[in-house]
């Protein structure tokens, strides 16, 4: 979500009232924030899970950009517009359109409750408003 999806692509969506997304904003997919996903990998170190067996990470749902959108910019107080780069300009730039969604049942079994996707664009939200006022 944090590392290129979003902030850095065209700015701190904060100030500019708009997300750029490479692909349809009314796809949802499952998203995880950086951190999260560190945290996970640093414990996956002591779960007791198979090895080589694969644990889907994600939010508690799929979510499309324009719902997270929407939760940003309830949370910041302003209005977040989206704008979706045609799937054609994305695919002839070799990025990838597919859709994905995890399956969080394993996750939630080896690391405890799942974030939902109001809590972890809450935090997000809030590093991009605290980034705003350096």
């Amino acid at each position: 979500m944090d590392t290129g999806s979003i902030a850095t692509m065209a700015g701190n969506p904060l100030d500019k009232g708009r997300l750029i997304w490479m692909a349809k904003a009314t796809v949802p997919l499952t998203f995880v924030h950086t951190s999260e996903l560190a945290a996970y990998l640093a414990a996956a170190v002591d779960a007791e899970a198979d090895n080589g067996k694969r644990v889907d990470i994600g939010w508690d749902r799929p979510v499309s950009m324009r719902e997270v959108a929407d939760l940003m910019g309830n949370r910041a107080g302003k209005k977040i517009k989206v704008r979706a780069v045609p799937s054609a300009v994305t695919r002839a730039a070799g990025a990838t359109v597919g859709r994905y969604v995890a399956e969080s049942r394993r996750q939630e079994q080896l690391f405890g409750p799942v974030p939902t996707a109001e809590d972890a664009l809450a935090r997000y939200t809030d590093e991009l408003g605290t980034a705003q006022h350096r």
